[in-house]
């Protein structure tokens, strides 16, 4: 069964994509559509137990008002002669997927939605969310969203779903009209001399460090060639917090700079480079703006002493790193090919950081770390990166990487080193 929801804005236009979109749409259309499924954001909401009754249809208005008020979530992203361009439109319909439960079967019925609706990749021009209700009763137990990347990334999500289960609640959202889409385009626009100067510090950057973090080949690889291994550890999670606590830094400088500090020790190279993945949301106006923001940083670490040392030594250069992420991709790749053609070799470290927890986790040091490894896939536009989530109520650190450049047995190994480092630089000052 499926709902038609008509949506309509009194906002429409057609538009270059903004730098953190094209950032995305790159990495997307570089793995191809049999991977880019892998970009995509699901989101899943319970139905608060409040503000009901939850019927379909009352789901699906308030459904429609949050398309009506995000720009982006009306977006059609299109290939051009020119390029990837989006068309806003004013109006459409969205087809909602209904799928009845029967009792005590929600919460399983809401997962195999969303991971169904999220195992395909988005098309050229397709409408850029995908939903479906849980239906029990004739009452809605769950939504399942699923956003294009392209124009949504994790914390534009988030803004979507708690503006949803304000709607479900209240019947409206709090507050002034937020930032939107196709004004934030026109504002980059006017920014070029912005991107001038992060794309001459990463120009400066590039010539300091290797020309890649791995070797080409290291072996023949397995199938898929980019494994996937995430380890769970309640007394990382707690040795984390007291490093930051102690040098007053985020849990994701200290495993940004510890990362870096094991990458030295395992590639050898006296400087090391990572492109984390900044979420660029550092004022109040881009705090609830629907859309890819996020674009890479440079940070580089060089010789070095302990990680407390590190983390005190090295903190002006993460913030740089994040205040280099907002450039126009284009101009970007080109200053990359120009440099790339000078030296006879690609020029880009492929190694990422990405921090997709939705805040500092909490929980203790207790229990035991488990190593899991996730299906992985053909095609990945990073040869090697590490990623933060909360995983199994704790933090999760997931390493993604190519097994041609890294076996298995040394991306499980990097994390359990991972582990300990931090975890012994974390043991009661003496």
């Amino acid at each position: 069964m499926r709902l038609s929801v008509d949506f309509a804005s009194d906002r429409s236009g057609t538009a270059d994509l903004a730098w953190g979109q094209r950032d995305i749409w790159g990495a997307i259309r570089e793995v191809g559509p049999d991977s880019a499924h892998y970009f995509n954001v699901p989101r899943l909401l319970a139905m608060p137990r409040t503000g009901g009754p939850h019927r379909p249809q009352a789901v699906g208005a308030a459904l429609a008002k949050v398309m009506g008020r995000h720009d982006a979530l009306r977006s059609l992203v299109r290939l051009g002669a020119d390029g990837p361009y989006q068309e806003v439109a004013g109006a459409g319909t969205m087809s909602v997927e209904l799928v009845e439960a029967a009792p005590g079967d929600a919460d399983d019925a809401a997962a195999d939605l969303v991971a169904r609706l999220a195992a395909r990749s988005f098309g050229d021009g397709e409408q850029p969310v995908r939903a479906g209700f849980v239906v029990r009763d004739g009452l809605v137990t769950h939504v399942a969203l699923v956003l294009d990347h392209v124009v949504a990334d994790w914390r534009a999500a988030d803004v979507v779903v708690r503006d949803l289960r304000m709607l479900l609640l209240r019947g409206a959202v709090a507050g002034p009209a937020p930032s939107q889409l196709l004004d934030l385009v026109r504002e980059e626009q006017a920014a070029q001399a912005r991107s001038d100067r992060s794309i001459a510090q990463w120009e400066t950057l590039l010539r300091t460090v290797p020309s890649a973090m791995f070797p080409d080949a290291a072996g023949p690889g397995a199938t898929p060639r980019y494994a996937r291994a995430v380890l769970s550890s309640p007394r990382l999670n707690h040795a984390v917090q007291v490093l930051a606590r102690r040098a007053g830094v985020s849990t994701a400088t200290v495993l940004l700079v510890a990362v870096a500090m094991q990458l030295r020790e395992l590639t050898g190279h006296e400087v090391c480079a990572i492109t984390p993945i900044v979420h660029n949301r550092f004022d109040d106006r881009a705090r609830n703006l629907v859309t890819s923001l996020n674009q890479l940083g440079l940070f580089t670490l060089g010789p070095c002493g302990s990680l407390p040392e590190t983390l005190v030594s090295s903190y002006p250069a993460v913030l740089a790193s994040y205040r280099r992420a907002r450039f126009d991709k284009p101009a970007l790749d080109a200053m990359i090919d120009r440099m790339s053609a000078d030296r006879g070799v690609p020029m880009f470290p492929s190694c990422c950081f990405n921090d997709l927890r939705p805040g500092e986790d909490p929980g203790g040091g207790d229990g035991e770390s488990e190593l899991e490894w996730l299906p992985g896939t053909d095609k990945r536009s990073c040869d090697f990166c590490v990623a933060l989530m909360r995983w199994k109520g704790t933090l999760g650190v997931e390493l993604s990487a190519d097994t041609t450049r890294l076996p298995g047995s040394e991306m499980a190994a990097l994390l359990h080193r991972l582990e300990a480092f931090v975890v012994g630089a974390a043991q009661p000052l003496s």
